[in-house]
């Protein structure tokens, strides 16, 4: 065997192993006003070798008046740069988001740059109940203690507490992006121009988002669907845990071995 035979011989080989094992990089990403650690759960179902990034949106992590200087524009931006980097990295995209994340993965998903997507709770259909504002309350006055489903909010909340009125100047514009990126997204949804492998898990006792927003989701033949009975848009029991654990990694099996 010649050298230069060889060597083509040797390259086949590596190029084989990528194939087979292509290394897949994992966007975690939280919804509005929240944070990663809704995630936390799923760490232990990482495969070895993956390459994780935590993202972070602008205006999280602070206070409401950091939360008021953020915009839609601004995440966009964010995610699409993240997705970027982990791709020059990686062979293959799967990101893992929860809520308003779902929109800002989905678009991205319709461009061909991510692989596989799990989306918890996907807002294609906001309807907010008396129980989100009841959360909502209980995490301000700090009486969660009794209450599983406050407890999560208040664990899943990505802005401090902030009593000054005046630093929720700009919330109502962050939230009007929200419902317009919302039709947005769902119109893409509904068009079925989504190429990738997909799981939607949506909560029937979800205080935020309409459960029937995972109807959209039925034309993509791709996708998976899942739905909670005992789980909210923050609280998902450890039953609901272990459900939504497999499949994250039935989306990485799929991504691995389309």
């Amino acid at each position: 065997m010649s050298l230069m035979s060889g060597v083509s011989k040797l390259f086949d080989t590596f190029a084989c192993v990528k194939m087979e094992h292509p290394k897949i990089g994992i966007l975690f990403l939280h919804g509005i006003v929240g944070n990663n650690r809704i995630f936390q759960f799923l760490v232990p179902r990482i495969p070895p070798g993956c390459e994780t990034m935590w993202l972070t949106l602008a205006g999280h992590g602070g206070d409401a008046s950091d939360f008021s200087k953020a915009s839609m524009r601004q995440w966009k931006r964010q995610v699409a740069a993240a997705v970027d980097q982990l791709a020059s990295r990686c062979d293959k995209i799967v990101a893992v988001a929860h809520s308003m994340g779902c929109l800002l993965t989905l678009g991205l998903a319709a461009q061909g740059k991510i692989d596989g997507l799990l989306m918890l709770n996907p807002p294609l259909r906001i309807r907010p109940r008396m129980s989100a504002v009841t959360n909502a309350l209980k995490v301000g006055l700090g009486i969660t203690r009794s209450d599983p489903v406050a407890m999560a909010a208040l664990d899943a909340y990505g802005v401090a507490v902030d009593y000054n009125p005046l630093h929720y100047y700009g919330w109502p514009m962050r939230y009007y992006e929200l419902f317009r990126e919302a039709r947005r997204t769902r119109k893409l949804v509904e068009s079925r121009q989504i190429d990738c492998i997909m799981a939607a898990v949506t909560s029937l006792r979800d205080e935020l988002v309409f459960p029937k927003s995972i109807a959209s989701f039925a034309g993509q033949q791709s996708c998976r669907v899942e739905c909670l009975s005992a789980a909210t848009h923050y609280y998902f029991p450890e039953d609901d845990r272990q459900r939504i654990a497999d499949v994250f990694t039935g989306v990485i099996a799929k991504v691995l071995h389309p």
